[in-house]
């Protein structure tokens, strides 16, 4: 027997708890911007420190997320359906995205910035010229705006240190031409699930900044 999951329509799932070590089910929401779920006032309070930039934003930004081609999460108390990519935690330490380690994301922001400049995903059909040529600073800062970035990010640090990657090292230079099967083969693992994360990265770049 084949099982068919789509990713097109609505995962009858839970909305976690906006906190990574939390398993619970987020069943209250920011009541300021609405995009964020937590559990409990106790967690809401322990990610204010973190959430407080992206809370900010959403609180000035209408809320005019376009559809999704890729996974929604559905939380079947409040009947909202969600983009996945409007709350992933696409640099969870638990796969080796740390502070000793961060070349791991330096490589992800860059490939996620080619594959958006090559017009490799999903939403690629509603992209802009405009904004599907943008330049590498302005990706960055838009990623910096929607809180893309882990915890332990430091802006001077790692500012710098993307920099370097993305003008010098071999294979993260935005001036190397490459093509979509050396981005999708150079992510370790299962490779498709690796372009998918990736294209959740543009997708919540479009519907944020």
């Amino acid at each position: 027997m084949h099982i068919v999951l789509s990713f097109t329509r609505p995962l009858a799932t839970m909305t976690q708890c906006a906190i990574p070590q939390c398993t619970a089910e987020g069943t209250s929401q920011c009541s300021r911007c609405k995009s964020a779920y937590y559990c409990g006032a106790d967690c809401q309070k322990k990610d204010w420190s973190s959430h407080k930039r992206q809370c900010e934003y959403n609180d000035a930004t209408p809320n005019t997320i376009a559809p999704s081609p890729y996974a929604y999460i559905y939380n079947i108390f409040s009947g909202r359906s969600t983009p996945l990519s409007t709350g992933g935690d696409f640099f969870s330490p638990t796969f080796g995205y740390t502070e000793a380690n961060p070349a791991l994301v330096y490589a992800d922001l860059v490939s996620a910035y080619r594959i958006l400049r090559l017009g490799a995903h999903a939403n690629a059909a509603r992209v802009s010229a405009e904004l599907q040529g943008m330049s590498f600073e302005e990706w960055m800062a838009r990623v910096a705006r929607v809180g893309l970035l882990p915890e332990w990010w430091n802006a001077e640090v790692h500012g710098t240190g993307i920099e370097t990657y993305a003008s010098k090292d071999a294979w993260g230079r935005i001036d190397r031409a490459v093509t979509v099967r050396e981005i999708c083969e150079s992510l370790p693992g299962m490779h498709k699930c690796g372009m998918v994360r990736l294209a959740l990265m543009v997708e919540r770049i479009i519907n944020r900044s």
